[in-house]
């Protein structure tokens, strides 16, 4: 039990900074195709993240935030990387970058729980491939 609330909180705060990645960053984009992009992939955390929490709560698992300073630190590492203003070019590298972070975090977690169901390992995978083809869909926009 201890390894499936592990990994769900660990899945559930990779959604969590997704979607503040992807807020922070939003406002600032202008290219119509690149933000298009951005609110799908947004809808997707959100999804991801009431069916995490769902089944955590379906579980007796609460549901671990990541937090106000990891928040703030993405917040500000947006702010950061947009003064004078922020390319196309830039908000999909910053995405990018983001979003392989979480894929590694999500693998560690899953070779780290090596005792949860099937079906949750499958879970993850689906999560990681949709991170993958995130990416993909990002680098026409480096």
């Amino acid at each position: 039990m201890e390894q499936t609330a592990s990994i769900l909180n660990g899945y559930y705060k990779n959604a969590a900074v997704g979607i503040d990645a992807i807020e922070a960053i939003l406002p600032k984009a202008k290219n119509e195709t690149l933000c298009k992009e951005l609110h799908k992939q947004l809808q997707y955390y959100k999804d991801q993240k009431a069916l995490l929490n769902e089944q955590m709560l379906q579980s007796g698992i609460t549901p671990e935030s990541q937090g106000t300073m990891a928040k703030l630190m993405t917040e500000m590492n947006v702010k950061m990387h947009s003064i004078g203003g922020i390319d196309t070019k830039e908000i999909a590298k910053l995405m990018v970058e983001g979003t392989n972070m979480g894929i590694i975090q999500m693998t560690q977690l899953m070779n780290e729980n090596t005792s949860v169901s099937d079906a949750l390992r499958r879970q993850g995978k689906e999560m990681i491939r949709r991170e993958e083809a995130y990416i993909e869909r990002l680098k026409p926009y480096l």
